[in-house]
């Protein structure tokens, strides 16, 4: 590959990178239209990999591409959410056993700072947000398996959204410490069974937060 070439694909991925993030995390809404022309200054980069990073985005859903028209940030696909979520439990259940297994006095010190800075960040979803990541790949890597939590990213797109969107809720973030620390508290007994446990109630917390915000509306 020429050196142009990769500089492009490096391009188009920073780009692609950077709106993802920003669909995420609710900073693009749903139905905004995308203007290349404000992304390309935005971005600093040129329409071809901007276009090349807009075509992976709709691949995965996460924009709509319609002729004439433009781009659109598209609606949140519940359908996805729950696949991602089906995803995201079959594989963290399994690290967490093997976490329960294996963690020592260190892999649980570094559990217990994560959970005291998630409650300093209580009144700040972003940073609460990048956290709670953090303690979900420190699992997978006092697992041994850091590999995992990578696929479980590039799952999970659809469900952060609706993830994202929960954190303003009243007292979501300190519900969700509180699920972080019983499964601290399984992890502290050597208790495999009841860590998963635990864990299965955190990630299905997602299910919750689609009925409060009405999300879903195929019962409708």
């Amino acid at each position: 590959m020429s050196g142009i070439a990769e500089r492009r694909v490096k391009l188009s991925d920073q780009a692609y990178d950077a709106l993802r993030r920003m669909i995420v995390r609710g900073e693009l809404a749903p139905a905004t239209r995308l203007s290349e022309p404000d992304l390309t200054d935005q971005l600093g980069i040129g329409r071809t990999p901007l276009r090349e990073a807009l075509l992976l985005l709709a691949r995965e859903g996460l924009i709509h591409l319609q002729p004439q028209s433009g781009s659109f940030v598209s609606a949140i696909d519940i359908e996805r959410v729950r696949e991602a979520q089906f995803i995201r439990e079959h594989l963290e259940c399994g690290i967490i056993r093997q976490v329960a297994a294996r963690v020592d006095r260190h892999g649980l010190g570094d559990i217990r700072r994560l959970l005291e800075q998630q409650d300093e960040a209580c009144d700040e979803p972003d940073r609460f947000y990048d956290l709670d990541e953090d303690l979900h790949a420190t699992f997978c890597r006092i697992a041994g398996r850091p590999g995992v939590w990578r696929l479980i990213q590039q799952s999970k797109m659809h469900m952060d959204r609706v993830r994202r969107l929960s954190l303003p809720m009243a007292d979501q973030i300190p519900r969700l410490i509180g699920q972080h620390r019983a499964i601290l508290d399984a992890l502290g007994q050597g208790d495999p069974d009841r860590a998963e446990t635990a864990l299965r109630v955190h990630l299905r917390e997602v299910f919750a937060t689609i009925d409060t915000l009405g999300l879903d509306t195929t019962a409708r």
